[in-house]
């Protein structure tokens, strides 16, 4: 097991918390010694052959319901910044309202010409 600094985007910086990272082997022949050091020091980076595969966070004594609200939100996170991101990388953040109403309405009328000429076949 080693230890190595990492920011919040996942790069290596200084002045950062430790970040723990466990081989997936480890986790199997030593899961209470893991659980452990998860509850003391905080998450932990499961590994396997050596890229960062799972996260070991410990339970917050708020409730299960509590946790997994706040692991939902996190998804949700990621799934927004995915979005945005590709929106930047394909120009889609450029547009401009009247763009995106032309092209919503640009779609559903070319659904509703595929749904008529289904119902004719």
């Amino acid at each position: 097991m080693f230890s190595y600094c990492l920011d919040k985007i996942g790069q290596s910086s200084y002045g950062c918390d430790m970040v723990s990272f466990i081989s997936t082997r480890e986790l199997s022949k030593q899961p209470g010694r893991v659980m452990r050091k998860a509850n003391a020091e905080g998450p932990q980076v499961i590994t396997q052959n050596g890229v960062p595969a799972a996260y070991l966070v410990p339970a917050s004594g708020n409730g299960i319901e509590s946790d997994l609200d706040a692991l939902r939100r996190l998804l949700m996170s990621r799934a927004l910044d995915a979005a945005q991101a590709e929106a930047a990388r394909s120009g889609a953040s450029e547009l401009t309202m009247d763009e995106i109403d032309a092209e919503i309405a640009a779609a559903r009328s070319e659904r509703k010409a595929r749904k008529q000429k289904s119902k004719q076949a």
